[in-house]
Formats: C-alpha cells, sequence, structure tokens
C-alpha cells in the first residue's frame, strides 16, 4: 500500500505528472505543526524546540551513517525559509519597524536564497566526468584484464608510496600526501570506489556516488557536495543567511517585547528584548517568538558551519582531508599502544 501510494503521488506539471517523494512532502506539514503547537506556552516551546533540534541531529547522522540521499532536509530548508518570511510579513507588527530595517532584511534573505541555490546548481560541475585525465581509457579493468604495462604502472605507484612513508620522519603520513607524492612523479590518482583517474585532492562521496573536484563534504540540508566550483557560494550564503536570521529574530522580538536601548551610532537606535513574558497571551504574538527563537537556533548552527569553515581555511584544508588526517592519526595512536601493550605483556 506505502509503494502504491507513493507511486500515485504526483504533482500536475508540463509535459507529464512529476512523481513527488514523501520525504520531500512531509516538512510542509510537520514544520508549521510544531511551531503551531509551540505556541501554546513557554513550556510546550521548549519542548518542542529541543525535540526538532534532537530530531534534526538524528536524522543527519542516520543519512551519514546509511550515505543515503534524501530530499529531506532540502525540503526542511526550503520550507524554513518560506514558513519564516510569511510569518515575518504577516504576523510580526510591522508598524513597529523602520521600513529600511525591512528592506535590509528583504537584501539579505533574498541573497543568502540566491547564494544556496548558485551552491545547489553547481554542484553537478564539482564531479569528476569520465573523461578526465590524458589516458585513453579513464576506468580501470578488472584484475583478470590488466595488461603488464598497467601492472608495472602500479607497482611503480605503490613503490612511491612506500618510499614517502619511509622518508617521512612524522608518525602519520597522510594518504594525500602519497597521493601528491605520486602526481609529482606523473602517476595519476585513481579512485578505489569508482575505478577513475581523479584530479589532485579529489575524493570519493558515497552519497553522490562518484568523486568531487576538491571536496569538503557532503550537505544533506542542501542536497548536494560542497566542492570546487560551489564553495564560495557556499560560504557566502551561509553568511548572508546568518544576518538574515539574527536580523530578523532581533526585528521581530524587538517588535513583539519590551525593547531597551543599547547604544545609538550614527542616530540610529539598537535595540534588544526585554520583557517577553507576555508573547504567549495571542496567537499572533506566540508565533512571532517562536518563529523567532526558531531563527535563533538555525542561526547557532550556521555560526557553528562558518567557524568550522573558518578553521579550515587557516589550515589551507577540506573538510574531509581533515577527518581523513585525523582518522590516520587516531589509527595510528591505537597502533602504537598496541604494540606497547603487546610488547608488556
Amino acid at each position: 500500500m506505502l509503494i502504491a501510494f507513493q507511486d500515485r503521488l504526483r504533482l500536475p506539471w508540463r509535459g507529464g505528472a512529476k512523481r513527488i517523494s514523501p520525504a520531500a512532502v512531509a516538512p510542509a506539514f510537520i514544520i508549521p505543526l510544531m511551531l503551531g503547537l509551540a505556541t501554546l506556552n513557554s513550556k510546550t516551546a521548549i519542548v518542542l524546540m529541543l525535540t526538532m533540534v534532537g530530531f534534526s541531529i538524528w536524522g543527519l547522522q542516520l543519512a551519514k551513517k546509511t550515505a543515503t540521499r534524501t530530499n529531506f532536509f532540502l525540503s526542511w530548508t526550503v520550507f524554513s525559509v518560506f514558513y519564516m518570511i510569511v510569518i515575518f510579513e504577516c504576523q510580526v507588527p510591522l508598524l513597529e519597524l523602520v521600513p529600511e530595517e525591512n528592506y535590509f532584511l528583504m537584501f539579505f534573505t533574498c541573497a543568502g536564497i540566491y547564494c544556496l541555490y548558485r551552491t545547489h546548481r553547481l554542484a553537478p560541475l564539482n564531479l569528476v566526468s569520465a573523461q578526465y585525465g590524458t589516458t585513453p581509457k579513464d576506468e580501470l579493468p578488472g584484475i583478470a584484464e590488466a595488461s603488464s604495462g598497467e601492472e608495472q604502472a602500479e607497482a611503480q605507484t605503490t613503490l612511491q608510496m612506500e618510499s614517502v612513508l619511509d622518508l617521512n620522519d612524522a608518525d602519520v603520513v597522510d594518504i594525500d600526501t602519497a597521493e601528491r607524492a605520486g602526481l609529482m612523479h606523473g602517476q595519476p590518482n585513481i579512485c578505489e570506489s569508482c575505478r577513475k583517474v581523479t584530479p589532485r585532492r579529489a575524493y570519493h562521496c558515497q552519497v553522490c556516488g562518484t568523486c568531487v573536484k576538491r571536496r569538503s563534504h557532503h550537505s544533506y540540508w542542501l542536497n548536494c557536495c560542497i566542492g570546487e566550483r560551489n564553495h564560495s557560494w557556499y560560504i557566502s550564503g551561509l553568511f548572508t543567511s546568518l544576518v538574515a536570521l539574527i536580523l530578523g529574530a532581533n526585528l521581530t522580538l524587538t517588535s513583539i517585547c519590551h525593547p531597551f536601548l543599547v547604544l545609538r551610532p550614527f542616530g540610529y537606535a539598537v535595540l534588544l528584548p526585554d520583557d517577553c513574558s507576555e508573547v504567549f497571551e495571542s496567537f499572533e504574538l506566540g508565533i512571532s517568538f517562536v518563529v523567532a527563537c526558531y531563527s535563533l537556533l538555525i542561526a547557532n548552527y550556521i555560526t557553528f558551519l562558518l567557524a568550522r569553515q573558518a578553521f579550515l581555511w587557516w589550515n589551507d584544508t577540506t573538510l574531509h582531508e581533515y577527518k581523513r588526517a585525523a582518522n590516520a592519526a587516531a589509527a595510528n595512536r591505537s597502533r602504537i599502544w598496541s604494540n606497547w601493550r603487546a610488547i608488556l605483556k
């Protein structure tokens, strides 16, 4: 019955009906339901917000563990932005706001949406095509079909990697170091998963099922890989979205709560909310308050993402390379500890 329901769930479209995934439709009902229930009182709002955070973390960990490609988180992002814009423009008392404040908010909102849209659209350009490289055939043959020349090249690559490992005095040698050494000697990188000749710093994505140029990570919220061609758009989208979320939350809270003056630079009053004890007395104020808190939760998560990207940029690495180095270091420490235990026995 579930399979039949999924097959019949289609949207009329030009050129024929389009099939709709239930995972892509679910956030359209889950988000307004949880936000609406959170307007009952403060305790319900806290419980539902924590539930939403816990559900998001559990869902992300499950998707990463199973390497599942899903539109659920992308749909969650799209509908969250849609509902926040609608509630801000329709429920927040805009008479309390200066028109320029609303213009600034719409500018950063549109800029964030455009940058993240470009991030998603440019993601296919990060994928390594089958025509990459100068070899006449990028796909590796089977073991039984390997020619003697290919076996000699593979043996030469192995010897070069072993020489790099022997000459390095550090405890841990990243795999990427050996790959770069192979490239300097004219040997191409070869992906063990998709068996393609790949460029330098290209890594395989289990979710996308192919190699990605200068892969950072797979963003489940955008349902695409962040790599060479869309990384700058990704950073710009995070920054502008963060500004829009913080500005929208502050304008909302200072409109429905009792604000206080922080400072007045260049004659412009900067306000912060002070007393929000009366926001749950009406649905309009309650839903505005809940959406503002929801925006601040997302802003905290984006702040973490930006801080992590700044750390990776400072170290001239990507998230994928950083995790590989960390895993290699952990494996080396485990091996050293195992050797000491064997000696002490």
